[in-house]
């Protein structure tokens, strides 16, 4: 994985929200049909194939978010790869791994995540030219100057 500052944040921010989105309702999907097909296990029809279907596309839309973000946060070939064998078996498990993952990068950063994605204020923080701290603009201002909403002054690497 590459280090931070050599990372594009807003990125990773939109994928990770994207990928738990997908996980979430996978997630839900997979609850909801094992609940409607006990109570009708002795049913085959089409509505069963059409769950399956959806559930699915469901776990392909888990499989190419999870591929998304990982390559947004630069993680190697190999691991994309294993990832994707194993997010074929349990979708929504792998998902939230790489939203965690996401989750610590992104806090490392200085945004707090909320559940389905960033407040703009939060989304500011992680903005290149944006304090850290505050997610105040610091266009025309020095490198090394406080900034002016909350005098923190930027880390130099």
């Amino acid at each position: 994985m590459k280090p931070i500052y050599e990372l594009d944040l807003l990125a990773i921010a939109s994928a990770r929200t994207h990928l738990l989105l997908a996980s979430v309702i996978t997630f839900f999907a997979v609850i909801a049909w094992n609940v409607w097909f006990f109570n009708n296990a002795n049913r085959t029809d089409t509505l069963l194939f059409a769950v399956m279907i959806v559930l699915g596309m469901l776990s392909i839309w888990v499989v190419v978010a999870s591929v998304i973000l990982q390559v947004k946060m630069k993680i190697g070939i190999p691991t994309i790869v294993l990832t994707v064998l194993v997010c074929l078996l349990l979708p929504w498990l792998v998902g939230f791994a790489i939203v965690s993952q996401a989750s610590t990068i992104l806090k490392l950063a200085g945004a707090k995540p909320g559940f389905l994605g960033f407040s703009q204020t939060e989304r500011d923080k992680i903005t290149p030219g944006h304090c850290r701290a505050c997610g105040y603009d610091r266009s025309g201002i020095g490198l090394l100057d406080p900034c002016p909403e909350c005098t923190r002054v930027p880390q130099v690497i």
